[in-house]
């Protein structure tokens, strides 16, 4: 049973915290231009509230969005000073890092599924099935080395057993709708769309490929509260959407590239992500735990040594975790039902 002193400290937590969001809020709001995806799970969804609510208001933000469609675009409107804020994949982080982008990871955002599927014409029903055969997928992405780690883990050698074969993903998508591929590497919700079109089969999968989100140095140097305040609007948004998943996947499905997904797909592939039920702030999670930070920093290491890059890419130089641990270690009070959606 709470006692008076508990109960006490209690309102004067929340107090404290409603002061500290008017002062945010009464501030002059620091403007950020944010770089997104319309299709990864999750990331688009908290996109998707960052827009369409006062999150960012209610945080001292004023943003204005940029979609892309995939990393790499994001990747060179960071580098070029387009946007501010990036929301990548790990693999295009990893490119980042590696050609010097004037960048700082400040957060992880979500993980996601990648895997290997082969086409329902064909007769793979296991990784090992690949041998002599070939397999298609976008080089540098996401899935791209966990595809390699399931080859090798397999029993086989990617170059002789199996090729690979660099495949951008429009031309990707086309050839397994067509038949004309035995096999590919890609990430969801287009593994689930292939699966549940009848096109493919799930022969093996990585559940772990993570999305992050790069800060320009620029805009951390001007304004040292900006990382801060942009992870506190990003939890809430994450909160937001896990209580109105309906409202959350049917601005999903908004854009045109993702109207050919449907609600079941979205749902499922995006509840690969704990954080997608989450009841409350302390539920969401925007530093990378252990596990998470040696997968990460490891993808470096994983990169270099096949070649990808002359040298090793400076990750740990290129993280910055302050704010993330900062808004991590101190929960606040947070309603859903509070939030306003713009008109």
């Amino acid at each position: 049973m709470p006692t008076r002193r508990n109960l006490l400290a209690a309102a004067l937590l929340l107090t404290a915290q409603s002061l500290l969001s008017a002062s945010v809020i009464a501030q002059e709001p620091i403007s950020i231009r944010i770089g997104w995806q319309p299709t990864t799970t999750v990331e688009a969804q908290i996109a998707h509230v960052l827009q369409k609510t006062d999150i960012l208001e209610r945080n001292g933000l004023k943003g204005q969005f940029t979609m892309f469609t995939f990393g790499p675009a994001v990747n060179e409107a960071l580098v070029s000073g387009a946007v501010d804020i990036g929301l990548v994949g790990d693999m295009p982080s990893v490119s980042l890092a590696a050609v010097g982008a004037p960048i700082k990871i400040i957060g992880r955002q979500s993980v996601f599924r990648g895997a290997i599927i082969a086409s329902t014409k064909s007769d793979i029903k296991s990784t090992a099935d690949l041998k002599g055969k070939s397999l298609h997928g976008p080089f540098g992405s996401s899935i791209y080395l966990s595809a390699l780690a399931m080859v090798e883990k397999a029993g086989l050698k990617a170059g002789s057993d199996v090729t690979m074969t660099n495949m951008g993903f429009a031309d990707l998508s086309d050839a397994m709708r067509a038949g004309k591929i035995d096999a590919a590497f890609v990430w969801d919700p287009w593994v689930e769309n292939f699966v549940e079109k009848g096109f493919a089969r799930v022969i093996d999968e990585d559940t772990k490929l993570t999305m992050v989100i790069p800060m320009r140095e620029d805009l951390m140097k001007k304004h040292p509260e900006a990382a801060e305040r942009f992870l506190r609007a990003h939890k809430e948004a994450s909160v937001f959407a896990a209580a109105n998943n309906e409202l959350a996947n049917k601005w999903f499905q908004e854009p045109e590239v993702a109207r050919q997904l449907s609600a079941e797909v979205v749902q499922k592939t995006t509840a690969f992500d704990p954080q997608w039920s989450a009841k409350s702030i302390k539920e969401v999670r925007v530093s990378f735990d252990e596990k998470e930070l040696a997968r990460y920093l490891n993808l470096g290491k994983r990169a270099h040594a096949l070649k990808i890059y002359p040298i090793e890419p400076p990750l740990s130089q290129k993280l910055d975790l302050t704010a993330a641990k900062k808004v991590d270690g101190a929960p606040w009070a947070f309603d859903p039902k509070t939030v306003k959606v713009k008109n």
